[in-house]
């Protein structure tokens, strides 16, 4: 299963992302650039800092999407927190109003203190865009994967086929402001693999036409998580968005 999921991921990539130019002849990219800190003084020491970064280059019916966010924190000037993702995904409309559409990602991520040296999470699936005016988004999928888990303490790799649900809104509030939800959630299909989820809640607000004021609350919940090690993550971010 592990090869054919990749091998799906590579095809759709290559196969619906060649023709897709065709679609448009000159598609723009446009993306973000997001930062955060927060710095505690007192009986403790604490510091945290998040740098993300987003891209999508839109044709017609058809949209590839990067993004990347990377996390570190320390207490009393000893880390106690680092952490990276990554994704890459395309996905094609089809269908009547082309409401529906089909998916490829790569997904790949990096939690030190959940002993995870790298996660590799290539998945295909079908999704359908519910809602798709400027005032609300909401699109939900699901599809199959195969994860793969190096673990740093042991260097031993973990493989599970794992599915894959996710659901992205997203709502105009307050005129100019916006209130989103990016949510995923991988059942592993072995008993033993468990239940990795990942919450992003968002509000928006912008201060000029580049740049925004960003909140974010941010899940990783692990239902089989390594030895002595917690099953849920949470962070609280506040920092500048640029967009361009």
């Amino acid at each position: 299963m592990k090869k054919a999921v990749c091998l799906l991921c590579v095809a759709g990539f290559v196969a619906f992302a060649l023709p897709a130019r065709a679609q448009e002849t000159d598609p723009k990219w446009t993306g973000s650039v997001f930062a955060g800190i927060n710095q505690q003084s007192g009986n403790t020491k604490k510091a945290a800092g998040n740098l993300s970064a987003a891209a999508a280059r839109k044709m017609e019916t058809s949209e590839l999407s990067l993004k990347s966010n990377i996390s570190y924190s320390e207490s009393n000037r000893m880390m106690d927190g680092q952490k990276w993702d990554a994704l890459a995904r395309y996905a094609l409309d089809f269908g009547q109003d082309y409401n529906w559409y089909n998916f490829y990602q790569m997904y790949v991520d990096h939690d030190y203190f959940a002993d995870v040296d790298y996660r590799i999470t290539p998945s295909v699936g079908l999704g359908y865009h519910i809602a798709r005016s400027e005032d609300w988004t909401w699109d939900a999928d699901a599809g199959l994967g195969y994860r793969i888990t190096k673990h740093r303490s042991t260097d031993e790799t973990d493989d599970d086929p794992t599915a894959l649900l996710h659901t992205f809104m997203k709502k105009r509030f307050f005129e100019k402001s916006f209130l989103s939800e990016d949510l995923t959630v991988y059942p592993g299909f072995s008993s033993d693999a468990g239940v990795l989820v990942r919450s992003e809640t968002a509000f928006t607000n912008p201060l000029t036409e580049s740049f925004d004021l960003q909140l974010k609350y941010i899940v990783d919940l692990n239902t089989e998580p390594g030895v002595g090690k917690k099953k849920t993550d949470t962070q609280f971010i506040a920092g500048l968005n640029y967009k361009f």
